[in-house]
């Protein structure tokens, strides 16, 4: 579903492409889409389709040199059934493991002296498995399982209202997450935000 109409028909063959630009990036497109068995692609206004919204913000909030073909990026809450997938996309997040897992693989560093000292200086914290997964390394204990955003959700509800949890307080909570082998970055504001919204 896309909400630019142009597009749309000049990717169905309704409307000739004129431009040079656009030209080259129905090439690419055209690519991609020979992978697919079957596929369609529909009009729809702006206002009814958060899905393009939604996949407009993610890729003009990300700098084009970020954006490599191993980025992870989250597509949460997809719902496959009889062959066809279905993505909420209004919360596509953003990975914050992308720079990490570029580092590690491909040795990509930011551009800013400083930012690419940072990333050298914090990544000796982590370690990359060669499934992808990325680990924290601890002092005293056995690797953290660094998670992303589409996972972090799911751990502090279970942790604080699944089968053992006690509905306990933020700080406790980020420990006992920590205890069983998680990790990510904004773990304890997260924790407290879902704290704070616990209706028990």
């Amino acid at each position: 579903m896309c909400d630019f109409l142009l597009v749309v028909n000049q990717v169905n063959g309704t409307f000739e492409v004129r431009e040079d630009r656009m030209q080259r990036y129905l090439d690419k497109l055209q690519v991609t889409l020979h992978r697919f068995k079957e596929w369609t692609l529909q009009h729809v206004p702006l206002q009814q389709n958060s899905e393009a919204d939604a996949l407009t913000n993610l890729g003009s909030s990300v700098e084009d040199h970020e954006l490599k073909s191993r980025t992870v990026v989250q597509l949460m809450r997809s719902v496959i059934k009889d062959g066809h997938a279905e993505i909420n996309s209004t919360s596509l997040t953003w990975d914050w493991r992308n720079k990490f897992i570029e580092y590690f693989k491909n040795g990509k560093l930011p551009s800013h002296p400083k930012e690419s000292r940072a990333l050298r200086t914090k990544a000796t914290q982590f370690i990359l498995s060669e499934d992808g997964t990325l680990f924290r390394k601890t002092f005293d204990g056995p690797l953290e399982i660094y998670l992303g955003p589409g996972d972090t959700n799911y751990i502090l509800r279970e942790i604080h209202e699944g089968t053992c949890g006690n509905h306990s307080g933020a700080d406790s909570l980020v420990h006992k997450v920590i205890g069983v082998g998680y990790y990510w970055t904004d773990m304890s504001k997260d924790a407290r935000e879902f704290v704070r919204k616990c209706d028990k």
